[in-house]
């Protein structure tokens, strides 16, 4: 089956944006393709679609066996999480990258986020290539012309350490989980980082100390901005990323009332 669309690089680091799709007559064919754009582009932009909270999760079970995220465990259906926001952001701190829920020991593989109300302005996604961010590591150690790159670790250094992450933050009864710094992707085999502020709280292999040591300037490293798209929302977008190679933040700068509706899709144990 060949499918009619079109596409358009958004980034450099990154991104694809898809038209001309209608994700309601999605079929294992139309998810094929979309596969392979996501494994070459990472964070895939599908325009102009209208899917009620069963429809997107009917689109995410092609993809594989969707999860729960603790705070929709209540929801009529837990497998669908609303991010809303009726009267805008204001005086509620600030947003934080990460990888989403790498506190399970099987993190989502890939998230869809669907805008269905946004901001006249304001409200952007970032994406940090964390691919990209391994790839120049050891260019960026050697460069000692940015405050931040004093100290940070070669990736001799970090490819055989660990990392605990907690999902503390969303009660106690959620898992910690210990992965790889350096993740491979097991569907490209490329490596990307595997850490982040939001969730990563120490490397277990070394002391607190040298923990930080390691972490800090890793996590100032991966946000670079060579390596960060910046989405901005249109409403009907669905945007579909590889947690596996990217890092996300929720820009926290708008007034106006904002609802997206997401579903995540179980991945492997990272290794």
């Amino acid at each position: 089956m060949t499918l009619a669309y079109a596409t358009e690089r958004v980034a450099p680091s990154m991104g694809v944006r898809i038209t001309g799709l209608n994700l309601e007559r999605a079929n294992s064919d139309m998810v094929g393709e979309l596969r392979q754009q996501l494994n070459e582009h990472m964070v895939v932009a599908i325009g102009d679609q209208d899917l009620g909270e069963d429809q997107l999760h009917e689109f995410g079970l092609l993809w594989g066996d969707t999860l729960t995220h603790p705070t929709s465990v209540e929801r009529k259906n837990p497998h669908v999480q609303v991010l809303a926001s009726k009267n805008g952001t204001q005086g509620r701190g600030l947003g934080a990258w990460h990888s989403d829920m790498s506190w399970h020991p099987t993190p989502p593989w890939i998230t869809m986020l669907h805008a269905r109300t946004i901001p006249s302005f304001g409200g952007d996604t970032g994406y940090a290539n964390q691919r990209r961010a391994l790839e120049l590591l050891d260019l960026a150690t050697s460069d000692k012309r940015r405050s931040h790159r004093r100290g940070l670790p070669s990736r001799a250094e970090i490819e055989d350490l660990r990392a605990n992450h907690t999902g503390k933050g969303f009660g106690e009864h959620v898992p910690d989980s210990i992965h790889p710094m350096v993740r491979t992707h097991n569907e490209t085999n490329h490596q990307a980082l595997y850490v982040n502020p939001e969730f990563t709280t120490h490397v277990v292999e070394v002391d607190q100390e040298e923990s930080n040591r390691i972490l800090w300037p890793l996590w100032l490293h991966s946000i670079s901005q060579e390596f960060i798209y910046r989405h901005r929302w249109k409403t009907g977008d669905l945007v579909i990323w590889d947690n596996r190679s990217v890092m996300h933040t929720a820009i926290l700068d708008y007034e106006e009332p904002r609802w997206m509706t997401r579903v995540v899709i179980k991945g492997d144990t990272p290794h």
